[in-house]
């Protein structure tokens, strides 16, 4: 079933499709856990405004903003959270951002005043942007052109609160991702859509942003997905290859995640009980 792409929805029961103004990202000021540190604007309005978390990733965070800047739509923007980095990746990211200021519609450097972690640094990109969509980058990870193009048209086509595509794996690992065709059910048993999606602001605002999980162990996204669907938001597929992930000693899902697989599992299925108990029944 198509929506109209321009009313927004709030949260309401499990399930429920329902209308009215987004609430706010959290009871607190987002806004105050960091600073600006450099900023570039023009007159021209984007819809579209990349968020990216930066922590630490000197050796990828060029190659990572290069990935934006080559895509092919005229009007973009886009944030960069320096999460306190301790190397000199925040620097390197605002010296590209000046050399391309001409290419982005806004660009902004945000510099927490210490670690806040992946998910606050991700909602920091929200509250620091005001474009209708907004697509999570990570600073190791690129973008194929012309992937927000072909996501955003998938958006306006389908009406859906978010679109995700297939993923490129490279690094120390190559391959293809695990990515498949909406179904909400699926999720009971794991996650099989990456953080890499384009996703309509008022229904990240609506879903409270991304939560904090129990010690920060990764799985933001997957928590995520798992609270769209007791909203009853819905995601589009594309099944092409527009995003590259990069696998390697350093990321979260090597060096975290993994290691934290049952305990992460668990706190899923006491944030999801609905979802997980439909999944434990099917079994």
């Amino acid at each position: 079933m198509q929506r109209d792409s321009s009313t927004p929805r709030r949260a309401g029961a499990p399930g429920e499709r329902v209308t009215g103004k987004p609430g706010p990202l959290r009871r607190f000021d987002v806004k105050g856990l960091g600073d600006i540190v450099y900023e570039s604007r023009s007159d021209v309005a984007a819809e579209i405004a990349v968020v990216i978390p930066l922590y630490n990733y000197a050796d990828t965070i060029d190659e990572t903003l290069g990935s934006v800047a080559g895509q092919d739509l005229a009007a973009l923007a886009i944030v960069v959270i320096d999460d306190c980095s301790t190397d000199e990746s925040g620097q390197q990211a605002i010296a590209f951002l000046e050399s391309r200021a001409a290419r982005f519609a806004t660009a902004r450097v945000v510099r927490h005043r210490r670690n806040q972690g992946l998910s606050m640094a991700r909602n920091s990109g929200i509250a620091w942007s005001g474009e209708p969509y907004l697509f999570m980058l990570d600073a190791d990870n690129r973008l194929r052109p012309p992937a927000l193009s072909r996501l955003l048209d998938a958006l306006n086509c389908s009406g859906a609160d978010f679109a995700y595509s297939q993923l490129r794996m490279f690094g120390d690992e190559e391959g293809i991702g695990l990515a498949d065709i909406w179904q909400p059910q699926r999720f009971a048993i794991g996650n099989y859509i990456d953080a890499m999606a384009l996703i309509r602001r008022e229904a990240l605002l609506a879903a409270g942003g991304y939560a904090v999980l129990a010690d920060d162990h990764g799985w933001e996204d997957y928590d995520l997905w798992c609270r769209f669907v007791e909203l009853g938001f819905e995601g589009v597929f594309l099944p092409e290859l527009l995003c590259d992930y990069r696998v390697h000693s350093a990321s979260m899902l090597r060096s975290r995640t993994n290691k934290h697989h049952d305990a992460l599992t668990a706190e899923m299925r006491l944030r999801h009980p609905s979802l997980f108990r439909g999944g434990d029944q099917r079994e």
